[in-house]
């Protein structure tokens, strides 16, 4: 539904929740503790809804701009930002897993039970696998990338 369509407080809220996803994106662009681009596309969507200028403010970013512009277009990415993302993603996830091995027994105390640590570890190598696996197979934008490009 185009912007003006929608009733004023409609738009509002679109752009209020645009807002907040934009700044929980570019924290999570910074930090490795959340995904960052998940909230920038959710951005993307509610300022569709709610005002072309911020969405076009957020389409022409400096930063972030052209990977939204992709991934908007033909749901693609360059390769360098696969790349990026993969190294990012099995990072944390590798992090993760060593702290979960070298720390005590998970003791979950509402049900008096201790987890044993191949079922985080097990969630986790899943989750990197499953995300490779994604990321491999999302479409590469611009037909001759290759990795001299880099």
């Amino acid at each position: 539904m185009p912007h003006r369509e929608r009733s004023l407080l409609v738009r509002c809220a679109y752009g209020a929740f645009g807002v907040v996803c934009v700044v929980v994106g570019f924290i999570g662009i910074v930090t490795p503790v959340m995904p960052g681009f998940v909230f920038l596309l959710i951005a993307l969507w509610a300022f569709r809804n709610s005002s072309e200028p911020m969405e076009q403010w957020l389409l022409n970013n400096r930063y972030v701009g052209q990977t939204l512009r992709d991934w908007d277009s033909g749901r693609s990415m360059k390769l360098r930002t696969k790349i990026i993302a993969l190294c990012m993603i099995w990072a944390a996830i590798s992090a993760t897993c060593y702290k979960i091995a070298k720390s005590a027994p998970i003791y979950i105390k509402q049900v008096d039970w201790t987890m044993p640590k191949w079922i985080p570890l097990t969630i986790l190598v899943g989750t990197v696998i499953w995300l490779t696996d994604y990321l491999r197979r999302v479409p590469l934008s611009g037909a001759t990338q290759t990795p001299e490009k880099l």
